[in-house]
């Protein structure tokens, strides 16, 4: 037995069940994306803050290198009057001086740390080596203060003078 369909009923679409995300889905699924951006972006952004650290602190010592080699050079170390670390940069105007200078002993971005501050210099005294330093070269550090715990020198800061 066949049952008798009227035709306008028998043209309109037939409706299939389809499964759809709720709301409820929707949102649970963005939030746990949300969850492991935070956890990716504070993972690699500690990493970036070490890979700075780390980069500064070959800079430090490269360029506690370049005023070693200033000092072989010159038979002193650079001074203030000298333009400080630019001295590694700037051949002298002096003639005597301009003849025994061998640089450069940097270069401009070296004379910059990883969060774009000049590093600073400081020629010292015999009294004020600090075990066995006779300059200091530094970066401020991540906190870009000078004289904090962050700072990042050429010497030790455990060494007493």
């Amino acid at each position: 037995m066949q049952r008798f369909v009227p035709h306008r009923l028998a043209s309109l679409p037939q409706r299939t069940a389809r499964r759809a995300f709720t709301l409820i889905e929707v949102l649970l699924v963005i939030v746990i994306i949300g969850m492991l951006a935070t956890v990716l972006v504070v993972t690699i952004g500690g990493q970036q803050e070490g890979a700075a650290i780390d980069t500064t602190k070959v800079l430090v010592q490269k360029v506690s290198g370049g005023v070693t080699q200033y000092q072989l050079a010159m038979g002193r170390l650079p001074t203030e009057a000298d333009g400080g670390l630019n001295a590694l940069i700037n051949r002298p105007s002096d003639e005597e001086a301009a003849e025994k200078w061998r640089g450069p002993y940097a270069s401009t971005s070296d004379l910059k740390d990883a969060w774009g501050n000049e590093l600073k210099y400081e020629a010292l005294e015999a009294s004020e080596a600090i075990g066995g330093v006779k300059f200091k070269v530094w970066s401020v550090g991540p906190d870009q203060q000078d004289n904090t715990e962050d700072d990042i020198g050429n010497w030790d800061k455990n060494a007493q003078s």
